[in-house]
């Protein structure tokens, strides 16, 4: 089934359906919180900017996936920059501040490179309600993606406004260990308990988490730091949500989808031990022959997995409702 939004299409097929029917419409609560999803106009990327496939996406467009994956259900959103090289951040931000602004029970995390100008962001800040900042490594400052520290891709300036102003801080690690790099949590250390104590960090996807190994390694050492939250976007894999269940304080933990493109695909992402790769069996020509079932949206594969996690776990409907909407509506101190 091909439903058509802001002039695409939404493929939801009937094995989508049947699961969320059988596997998920009674464990997703009324109310959903997405602490993390990406809004995206082509229009806001500069002329000289690398070609792009991504899809656009407006509040109208979350709102619509919502309605058709959690049907029933109230949604709001925490919407972030889009980090994407080539976009003009200021085009992309006015876009974001105009559609937050037509959700008054969502809120935005403004896209900030090394490059922003500093009193530009406080500006924003002031001006459109931005609760926080949306950094990405791809920014880094020294070119290195995959081996860049925070301030590399966060300046100390950009921290000190946010701390200044008790900013939330959206953050995908970099390095090759997410979480459990040395170089890393040592950062996180001095950032939260010394040198910007007022940051409020969320440690996006599990704290880069999309194998059992980094939260593993590190759940020991940030359960402790203050003002660490997390969300689960995009990991598809139960034990990373298993060590937060069992390990964190639940408060901390918000859901989170990674929509649009990087969640509203059929497919998910699969560890291959430590390794993971986004995998679409449709794209790769898969055989279907044992089988009648097949491939659901990756979304629903994250629900399911923290769902398999809730229940070993012991969680109560409670503490389920906490981490889809509650969490994030007092953190954020949303009136519903």
């Amino acid at each position: 089934m091909m439903e058509p939004v802001g002039g695409q299409f939404m493929d939801y097929s009937e094995s989508d359906r049947e699961f969320w029917e059988e596997e998920l419409a009674d464990f997703v609560p009324q109310r959903v919180f997405d602490a993390h999803c990406h809004l995206f106009d082509a229009a806001d990327m500069r002329p000289d900017a690398p070609a792009t496939t991504r899809s656009y996406a407006d509040l109208e467009t979350m709102r619509a996936w919502g309605r058709l994956m959690f049907p029933g259900r109230q949604m709001n959103f925490l919407l972030l920059g889009m980090p994407k090289v080539g976009i003009d951040v200021g085009k992309h931000t006015a876009m974001l501040a105009g559609q937050v602004a037509l959700a008054p029970s969502s809120r935005a995390n403004r896209l900030v490179t090394p490059f922003c100008d500093i009193n530009s962001i406080e500006e924003d800040i002031k001006r459109t309600g931005f609760i926080g900042l949306k950094p990405y490594r791809v920014f880094s400052s020294t070119g290195d993606t995959d081996y860049c520290r925070i301030h590399e891709f966060l300046t100390h300036e950009q921290m000190e406004l946010a701390n200044d102003r008790g900013l939330w801080v959206t953050m995908h690690l970099s390095r090759p260990g997410g979480c459990a790099d040395e170089a890393n949590l040592a950062d996180l250390e001095e950032y939260t308990t010394r040198r910007y104590p007022q940051i409020k960090w969320i440690l996006a996807h599990c704290a880069r988490s999309f194998t059992y190994w980094p939260i593993r390694e590190a759940i020991d050492r940030l359960r402790d730091m203050p003002n660490i939250w997390y969300d689960l976007s995009a990991v598809t894999t139960m034990p990373p949500f298993l060590t937060l269940f069992r390990e964190e304080d639940l408060k901390r933990i918000f859901y989170g989808s990674d929509g649009v493109d990087s969640a509203f695909f059929h497919g998910k992402y699969v560890p291959f031990g430590r390794y993971w790769y986004q995998v679409e069996p449709n794209e790769e020509q898969f055989s279907f022959a044992h089988t009648d079932a097949r491939p659901v949206l990756c979304i629903y594969e994250q629900i399911m997995a923290m769902k398999q996690a809730a229940e070993i776990a012991g969680l109560s409907k409670d503490d389920i409702e906490g981490i889809f909407w509650r969490n994030a509506i007092e953190a954020f101190q949303i009136d519903l």
